[in-house]
């Protein structure tokens, strides 16, 4: 039973509800009265003139809405008592639509009025249509009209739409700069644009590609800006490779020792070694990466079923995959690379299988110093960890070893504070985690809830706070700073159980179950989701992909998207920006 104060307190806000909905609807009466006054043309003081036309209306309600016309009939301007008031420049089907909405607070904006209606109430500073239009621009912002939208904006004074505007410039820039509105701008509007940091490309020859094009289109008009122009582009962050191919071929910049000169500049810069090369500013200041990531999975004992997929549209899509079979192995992506280790068939394989993922084509190296099955991996700053494992069926390992992809060259590190295999590893802040797997044998091993993380700075290990469950065979990602550990096989059999760990307070934390139980699962995290692509259940496999959105801690089970058929396959996300351009560029 509610308390006499609670229940006083909810008639209250009853009581406010009704009165404002009272409110609303005598002032709608009101304006409605006013309106079928001002069309009859009853009580009406003044005339809006626009082109000829006459729009009779009150003073009191245009001041009561525009700020325009309140300074105008409350000042001793000479329009203050003038019977007819004559709008130059102004449209009158704008401004019916304008007197209109003043009077009932309703407006149609579409794409035929849009940059009328905001140009007019831009003037007469009618802030709620200007508002509206605002926001209808940017839900209509695409790469064919974003450079005109911005400019608008820019016109009209709007920096919420400006911003919107340019934020999608930025975003997509490789899709702008090939179209025609691209190559209308002026030389002061492209050389803003093409300083911008947060321009989203794949590589710098893309920005390099932007500015020639530009030049191009009205090469003797323009070439007078190719030194201002091509100063844009930070040559020392273009490959050596297309520098040499393209660039210096470019008839532009033979002829133009001061292009030549900023060209020479970055070759120099790529005899450097990383250590010696000296920080540029601007010019070798990277820009923001564009990205388009796919999950890859590989599958292990059935080398020929490998795919992609795509978590815009949760597609799939083949991958051309000719490894030899191997089972138990892991894979990591780095730099355009996917790298396949460990694994075993009747023994444990030496060999690195390495897919890049732009040129679409398969090599190998040589595998870690120890070769094992049932490891984990995860790569952080141009390296590759793995860690534990054990020999075909022996005892779990401690071993940690770190392969560097610049010098392709293998190391023993520090081995961990704990033997384990079949657990999970991965990357976060630059440091190492691993988390679960067994102790002692693969199959009949105490299955661990035990942590700890590695960092690379200190080569030193330090035990973290354990998982609330002990699992193997589990999912690991890193998503928003926190570590999630995904199903998996406990003590009892297969898991639904879902848990982070809060990196910032070391601790676990329950987290959504999944609508489903495996012994084996394997998951990736794209964003704000987690995708569980594959699993085993001990008497099935996954039949539907799963989704855990981590923003409202809920699973979602995608009936209409089938799961990969192969459990003890390896996934990694990947990222496939630049596979499908057309240009000729070394990335």
């Amino acid at each position: 039973v509610a308390s006499p104060e609670k229940a006083s307190c909810s008639k209250k806000k009853s009581e406010r509800k009704c009165a404002t909905k009272e409110e609303y609807r005598q002032l709608s009466s009101i304006m409605g009265v006013m309106n079928s006054l001002r069309k009859q043309g009853t009580l009406c003081d003044v005339n809006l003139v626009v082109q000829g036309k006459h729009f009779p209306a009150h003073r009191v309600v245009l001041a009561a809405a525009s700020h325009f016309f309140s300074l105008m009939f409350t000042t001793r301007m000479k329009e203050s008592m003038s019977p007819e008031v004559e709008l130059r420049n102004a449209e009158p089907e704008i401004i019916e639509l304008l007197i209109e909405f003043m009077y009932t607070a309703r407006i149609s904006v579409n794409s035929s009025n849009v940059q009328s209606l905001l140009d007019a109430a831009n003037q007469y500073q009618i802030e709620p249509v200007k508002k509206m239009c605002v926001e209808f621009l940017k839900g209509q912002i695409d790469a064919t009209n974003c450079l005109g939208i911005s400019a608008l904006a820019e016109c009209m004074d709007c920096p919420e739409l400006k911003a919107a505007a340019e934020d999608f410039i930025q975003l997509h820039f490789t899709e702008v700069y090939k179209l025609d509105e691209f190559l209308q701008l002026g030389v002061t509007e492209l050389t803003y644009l093409l300083h911008q940091d947060k321009l989203t490309v794949r590589a710098e020859a893309q920005i390099y590609d932007a500015a020639v094009r530009w030049l191009k289109y009205d090469v003797c008009n323009r070439q007078q800006y190719i030194v201002e122009v091509l100063g844009c582009v930070r040559f020392p962050l273009v490959s050596k490779t297309f520098l040499s191919k393209t660039v210096q071929a470019e008839p532009l910049i033979q002829d133009n020792p001061q292009c030549l000169k900023m060209v020479i500049s970055g070759m120099r810069y790529h005899l450097l070694s990383p250590e010696d090369r000296e920080d540029l500013g601007e010019r070798s200041r990277p820009r923001r990466k564009k990205h388009d990531y796919r999950i890859a999975l590989f599958g292990g004992s059935q080398p020929q079923s490998c795919r992609y997929f795509n978590p815009k549209d949760s597609s799939w899509t083949d991958i051309r995959c000719p490894f030899e079979k191997r089972r138990d192995a892991t894979a990591v992506f780095w730099d355009n690379v996917v790298y396949i280790l460990g694994g075993s068939q009747l023994f444990p394989i030496k060999r690195m299988d390495c897919y890049n993922v732009l040129k679409d084509s398969w090599y190998s190296k040589l595998g870690p110093p120890t070769p094992r099955d049932s490891l984990a991996a995860c790569a952080a700053q141009g390296k590759i960890y793995t860690s534990g494992g054990s020999e075909v069926g022996s005892s779990a390992l401690d071993l940690f070893e770190c392969y560097d992809t610049r010098t392709e060259s293998w190391q023993v590190k520090p081995s961990m504070l704990m033997a384990r295999c079949s657990h999970g590893s991965v990357e976060a802040n630059g440091l190492i985690y691993v988390c679960g797997g067994t102790l002692g044998n693969n199959v009949s091993g105490r299955v661990l809830n035990n942590c700890e993380v590695y960092d690379p700075g200190t080569q030193q290990w330090r035990e973290l706070c354990g998982m609330r469950e002990s699992r193997k065979n589990h999912g690991l990602v890193v998503v928003n700073n926190r570590i999630y550990a995904v199903g998996g096989q406990g003590a009892l059999g297969g898991l639904d159980s879902v848990e982070y760990y809060d990196i910032a307070t070391n601790e676990w934390r329950a987290a959504a179950a999944m609508p489903w139980r495996g012994v084996m699962v394997k998951c990736a995290a794209v964003g704000d989701v987690i995708y569980v692509l594959a699993g085993f259940q001990g008497v099935g496999r996954l039949g539907h992909v799963l989704e855990y959105h981590s923003d409202a801690d809920r699973w979602v089970s995608c009936s209409k998207v089938r799961a990969f058929p192969v459990t003890s396959c390896l996934i990694c996300v990947v990222d496939t920006c630049g596979v499908n351009e057309d240009e000729d560029m070394d990335l």
